[in-house]
């Protein structure tokens, strides 16, 4: 006999009320039985849902791709691992960036190396291996730097800064047409050249074109304040020192000897008619050599960088100079020297003149080491 039938014929015997408290008896019991089910869903729903989120690593092991990638990966990504982080959870993060193929390789990895992940913001890649990723969080990846180096003019560094994965047109923006006084210099110079100081700089995703720049002539202001370098003064020092870089080698002695020569061809002891006559300042205009030499129809430019046909100092420097020749801008040697030439570019031996005579000798010397030299380079 079923449950249903024996329960019915058990209410034979009672009163028609007797009948509706046990139906209502029954009609409760089924409530809180539908009741503790739905709870129970709920409960177990909700708690399976975390559990899933919370394994996920365990799904992508089982179901996500095999493999690893190989190499130090491609585009740089920043990962910010929350303290507390276990590493399963981070290699799910690493996952999600697209740093890492799945979770199982890195896991291995970092038991392998018995790695502690430390929180923070780290600099990592797209698509490195396990390996490569382990290690990064290991020896944090350095943020890729820029060098400018001493001497370098302003289409060079731009260059640099392109080659370093700068946007071109946000390098242009930043650079042409600009003045040290549009990134808070309070200097008159015709361009940027010679403002943008020779150095390493730090690079990452959120510094732009202008942001790198204006570190740039903030370092030359630093040199100018710790030099003692007036604003009035400073194009014509910056000016002078981005010659005696160009024309001179790092021997300091030398370097204050050329200063010394060029301030006397603008004096009134000049026998050149106060022209520099540099072919570094032409050299400018068109476009340098190696050997920094000029031809008669590039001298006869009218630039007022042309200092065969300008006299005084070219209107602002043409690169940017190192400490050294700044500092030999500021203390020249003291002599009467007019002409100097460097007799052995190799070693830089460098001869002084006061005279025109003197000096033509000291330049066959030279040409005579440049024949040599040519000869033996074939």
């Amino acid at each position: 006999m079923s449950p249903i039938t024996e329960e019915f014929s058990s209410d034979e015997g009672l009163t028609r009320a007797e009948v509706r408290a046990k139906k209502r008896r029954r009609m409760l019991r089924r409530r809180r039985t539908t009741t503790i089910v739905i709870i129970c869903i709920l409960v177990f729903g909700i708690g399976g849902f975390f559990g899933v989120r919370a394994a996920g690593g365990v799904v992508d092991d089982l179901f996500g791709p095999k493999g690893d990638y190989e190499g130090q990966g491609t585009n740089e990504v920043s990962i910010e691992i929350a303290p507390g982080s276990s590493a399963r959870t981070v290699a799910n993060q690493l996952v999600e960036a697209g740093v890492i193929m799945n979770s199982k390789p890195f896991l291995d990895e970092i038991e392998r190396r018995e790695a502690t992940i430390q929180a923070g913001t780290w600099t990592m890649r797209e698509k490195m291996s396990s390996e490569a990723a382990v290690e990064a969080l290991i020896n944090p990846i350095a943020p890729p730097k820029i060098t400018v180096a001493e001497g370098k003019q302003v289409e060079e560094i731009k260059a640099i800064m392109i080659e370093s994965g700068m946007d071109a047109d946000e390098v242009d923006k930043a650079v042409d047409d600009k003045t040290p006084k549009e990134y808070g210099l309070d200097i008159e110079a015709p361009s940027l050249e010679g403002y943008l100081y020779p150095a390493t700089y730090d690079l990452n995703k959120q510094k732009t074109a202008e942001d790198i720049v204006q570190e740039m002539v903030d370092k030359t202001e630093t040199e100018l304040d710790e030099l003692g370098i007036e604003g009035k003064d400073a194009n014509r020092i910056l000016t002078l020192a981005s010659l005696v870089e160009k024309e001179s080698p790092g021997d300091p002695e030398v370097r204050s000897k050329v200063a010394r020569t060029f301030l006397n061809r603008i004096s009134e002891k000049s026998k050149t008619g106060g022209l520099l006559q540099s072919d570094a300042t032409v050299a400018y205009i068109h476009g340098a050599r190696s050997d920094l030499t000029t031809t008669e129809e590039e001298r006869q430019s009218d630039s007022p960088y042309n200092t065969y046909k300008k006299k005084g100092l070219p209107p602002g420097p043409i690169n940017s100079p190192s400490q050294g020749a700044v500092e030999a801008a500021l203390e020249p040697a003291d002599g009467d020297w007019q002409f100097f030439v460097a007799t052995n570019p190799d070693t830089g031996e460098t001869k002084f003149a006061d005279n025109y005579e003197d000096h033509k000798k000291n330049v066959e010397i030279y040409r005579k080491w440049l024949r040599e030299h040519r000869k033996d380079n074939g």
